[in-house]
């Protein structure tokens, strides 16, 4: 009786996993020739775009940032830059002054009290007076032709955001590589998810919104400690569609220790479950895959994450080991052992498809390898620390 306990354990964690793999392969099988898929511009559109980059702190990154766009391939009279200082105490501030002075007709600064990310996005879009808005993170910078390419998906209707493909800029260190790789897992994963309209994200580094959607539903929450996340689920929850482009490249730094990537973890994770409680509503057919199947399954993933640990104990403490007598073919041949070949496999297969659609991005294969085999590891770590804190009330903060 105690051993069947950790074996439904088991095999129910490793059912669901193989249920989301399958689920996932199988969109990706039915869309696999839209991956390369872009829609065609229309070269008589060009709306004014507003790009806001809120700054705290970012003295070593805001120039290289604001010249990025400055350097975009896209008509200059058609666009406008606005920095808002959130009470920087460096010279992020004087830096960005400067800017303004070298280009008055295209840059705006403001500066404040420091209140909070949201709090400066949301005085940029007050401030702003373009068609598009995208928001841009100090720490970022986005490649020349990114603006344009993300443009057309504007043309579908309904759609009211378009994300960026988002990476790394810093490759240096062996955190800053597995990232990096996670990056680009990310970004595949992501466009899988727009196929049934399921994007979560509008993320940080860059993303675009239609200037009318925020006077729809109002601005980011100033609350809320990861406002590119709650933003993208508030979208959804109007039933207005979210798309990604994959050659649209962003850069942004990433964090280079693992105190760092663990404390940026944590408040991902924490403000996730706090948007996932705001948004449970969108649980619901009404939502498509997105709430019959993508946000159960996230909610179902955090409990595995417990029943593994609990696995992990109850086997040191129950468990007798395994004699040398056994037969080693009957071991390999247990149901988990099948299925988490099976995973392995569907994993395996998942990365070639990645990699064959960034075939011309620098991948660092051996961390692929590491990627595939540590990151169910790390973001363990990452959920239990973030629930921990949860249930300890401690303040959230960047």
């Amino acid at each position: 009786m105690e051993f069947n306990i950790k074996v439904v354990v088991e095999l129910t964690i490793l059912y669901l996993a193989l249920f989301i793999m399958v689920f996932f392969m199988l969109v990706l099988v039915q869309n696999r020739h839209r991956i390369s898929k872009r829609p065609r511009p229309d070269k008589k559109w060009k709306p004014k775009i507003s790009v806001i980059v809120p700054a705290y702190n970012e003295e070593e990154n805001i120039e290289k940032c604001v010249l990025s766009v400055i350097n975009a391939e896209y008509p200059k009279n058609k666009m406008e830059i606005i920095i808002v200082d959130d009470g920087s105490t460096d010279k992020t501030y004087e830096i960005a002054k400067r800017l303004e002075r070298e280009y008055p007709k295209i840059i705006k600064v403001y500066r404040k009290k420091n209140s909070g990310k949201a709090d400066s996005l949301n005085l940029g879009i007050e401030k702003a007076s373009g068609e598009i808005i995208a928001t841009l993170d100090a720490d970022s910078y986005i490649t020349p032709k990114a603006i344009e390419k993300m443009l057309p998906y504007f043309k579908e209707k309904g759609v009211m955001a378009v994300t960026a493909a988002v990476k790394a800029s810093n490759r240096e260190g062996f955190l800053e590589r597995l990232q990096a790789v996670e990056y680009i897992y990310t970004l595949f994963s992501r466009k899988v998810m727009e196929f049934i309209d399921a994007i979560y994200v509008t993320p940080g580094p860059f993303s675009m919104f239609k200037a009318e959607l925020f006077k729809e539903i109002g601005g980011f929450d100033r609350n809320n400690i990861l406002e590119d996340q709650e933003m993208a689920m508030r979208i959804q929850s109007y039933n207005y569609k979210i798309r990604s482009s994959l050659d649209a490249d962003v850069y942004t730094e990433v964090p280079k220790t693992f105190g760092s990537l663990l404390k940026q973890r944590i408040r991902w994770h924490r403000g996730g479950l706090r948007n996932s409680y705001k948004y449970l509503h969108l649980i619901s057919p009404e939502y498509g895959d997105l709430g019959l199947i993508v946000l159960p399954v996230g909610f179902l993933s955090v409990l595995a994450i417990f029943a593994v640990l609990f696995v992990f104990i109850y086997t040191r403490v129950y468990s007798m080991p395994i004699p040398l007598t056994q037969n080693f073919l009957l071991l390999m041949l247990t149901p988990a052992i099948i299925i988490g070949v099976m995973l392995l496999l569907l994993n395996l297969l998942w990365i070639y498809f990645g990699l064959k659609v960034f075939k011309n991005e620098k991948i660092d294969l051996p961390m692929v390898l590491v990627y595939i085999f540590s990151y169910a590891y790390l973001i363990s770590i990452f959920w239990i620390s973030a629930i921990i804190k949860e249930l300890k009330f401690e303040k959230l903060r960047w």
